[in-house]
């Protein structure tokens, strides 16, 4: 079984301004996005800072940290299992089982490169976690998520899967009627939601 992982807690005065939105509706909609996307069994498992209702079944574990910060993106590396860590503001817009395959059957956590900053390293806007990578959390102590990522040994999730893993702003997808041909995640770090957004076809067909 593959797991989906995601974080979600109440706004503090560590949030930004990117993600004053977020509460359940958008765990519920990431949820349903990987319903119609995959196809082998999966587990939905919110890391939260108190437990939520939900009409999904999305379990939740509570976040370790007192104060939740972006940094808290490390804490789903405790469940050592094969996982795809991703954000609240992810969009699946076609088939996803090759991803889950990766996790299940691969050792090497997977991140995607910057899209335009080549020397700038890993993101984490998508993670492809096989098991046994527990470590990452135990070692954690706080560190920003990103920078503590990109001191594990992983493989380059954009040359795996070319296309596959766009960014909204930074691959600049097109907002007409379908998402881009190879595209399979999209997501939409930093400003432009896709509540923002649902005057485009494709954002109101893939994240509802």
């Amino acid at each position: 079984m593959i797991h989906i992982a995601a974080c979600l807690w109440d706004v503090n005065k560590r949030s930004e301004k990117f993600s004053l939105c977020y509460d359940e509706s958008w765990v519920e909609k990431l949820y349903r996005g990987f319903k119609r996307n995959l196809t082998v069994p999966f587990r939905f498992v919110l890391f939260t800072d108190r437990i939520r209702k939900f009409n999904e079944p999305i379990d939740q574990e509570l976040l370790s940290t007192k104060e939740p910060h972006y940094g808290c993106l490390i804490e789903p590396f405790k469940l050592n299992v094969p996982m795809m860590i991703v954000g609240l503001d992810t969009v699946v817009v076609r088939n996803v089982d090759h991803f889950a395959h990766y996790c299940l059957t691969e050792s090497r956590l997977a991140l995607p490169n910057h899209p335009t900053k080549k020397d700038y390293g890993f993101i984490n806007a998508v993670a492809f976690v096989p098991a046994g990578h527990r470590a990452i959390f135990d070692k954690w102590r706080g560190e920003n998520d990103m920078e503590w990522l990109r001191r594990s040994d992983a493989v380059d999730a954009s040359i795996l899967w070319p296309r596959q893993l766009q960014s909204l702003k930074l691959h600049e997808v097109p907002l007409g009627n379908q998402p881009p041909e190879d595209a399979r995640i999209i997501y939409m770090h930093g400003s432009r939601k896709p509540h923002e957004l649902t005057n485009v076809q494709w954002i109101r067909e893939h994240w509802r």
